[in-house]
């Protein structure tokens, strides 16, 4: 008896603005989801609109589009097709809104001598929701987006998708059971915030006017010997990307921990350089910085772990602490 009225006790009194921030990391996982099914709302009505309008209408349809901007969007499958990928970029930037929530709670949580077991549980439950499934959920959307209708995607981007998501889970089960610090400057395996960024950092940069990136297509197209469209080729492409980026969080590769390891306590005046560096690159070109900050981060844990590999230099102890410390 005297046990179940500890546990009463403790559900009955919890740390509230922790919490809240928690909860808005899982807000935020909830609305980039609800933003992808809308987005393919979109897709759909455009869909149907373009095989159920003949190519003299269409023709018509854009000339008066063109000649009065304000004329109904309704009767225009670009506008739709325009709306859905707006959905989709959103649905994109509200995960990085959720790694601000994720980073403050944990941090005010500290601040305050607020830790707790209810606190690490809903940290956990949020992170798997914004960080597991939002970034499937948007390449698959982007997915259904491009491919045509007769195309079989579920062997491939729907088991891709589950597989993610399933090493999200793993992750972050792995880091509840395991307790033990023996360095704060590490993480063992690729955090799940940082898998939920490469994701949909590639995401952004696909749907964004880069020439590089447009022949990047271009030439996956024509290596798979026609088999594919360049738009085809790309989800392709980023349904395999997300598939390697999840297997990464249930590795035990050593990844630096940005945060404590450069902008905690006293560091080199160079670090301070090379963010303002960084600053100005994500204000000039923000899908491409994005991209390289969080997909640079990936490679550069991957370089440092094959280099120890290749000199065979035991790797130093990871680090399993939550990913928003």
């Amino acid at each position: 008896m005297a046990v179940n009225l500890s546990h009463r006790k403790i559900l009955r009194r919890v740390h509230v603005l922790p919490s809240l921030l928690t909860l808005g990391n899982f807000a935020c996982g909830f609305f980039s989801i609800i933003l992808c099914l809308n987005a393919i709302l979109f897709t759909t009505r455009a869909s149907m609109l373009s095989s159920e309008t003949s190519a003299s209408d269409r023709n018509v349809t854009e000339s008066l589009a063109a000649a009065v901007p304000l004329a109904d969007p309704i009767l225009d499958s670009t506008a739709f097709t325009a709306k859905a990928s707006g959905l989709l970029q959103w649905a994109c930037i509200i995960v990085f809104l959720g790694m601000v929530f994720d980073m403050l709670d944990g941090k005010i949580a500290r601040h305050m001598g607020a830790d707790s077991l209810f606190g690490k549980e809903l940290d956990s439950l949020a992170d798997i929701v914004t960080f597991g499934v939002a970034p499937p959920v948007v390449v698959t959307t982007l997915w259904i987006s491009v491919m045509p209708p007769q195309a079989s995607w579920w062997g491939q981007v729907m088991i891709f998708g589950v597989v993610y998501a399933a090493c999200a889970a793993l992750r972050l089960a792995r880091y509840n059971v395991q307790t033990g610090v023996t360095d704060k400057n590490l993480f063992s395996g690729l955090p799940s915030p940082a898998a939920a960024g490469s994701v949909v950092t590639f995401v952004l940069l696909t749907e964004g006017d880069y020439a590089f990136v447009n022949s990047l297509w271009i030439w996956l197209s024509d290596l798979s010997g026609g088999l594919a469209s360049p738009v085809q080729a790309k989800a392709r492409l980023l349904a395999l990307f997300m598939l390697f980026v999840g297997s990464l969080m249930v590795t035990t590769i050593p990844f630096v921990h940005l945060a404590n390891r450069y902008l905690v306590g006293r560091k080199p005046f160079a670090i301070l350089v090379a963010l303002i560096f960084l600053f100005a690159i994500l204000w000039h070109e923000p899908r491409l910085g994005v991209f390289i900050l969080f997909n640079g981060y990936l490679l550069t844990g991957l370089g440092l772990a094959a280099w120890r590999l290749v000199i065979r230099s035991p790797a130093p102890a990871a680090v399993n602490r939550a990913e928003d410390e």
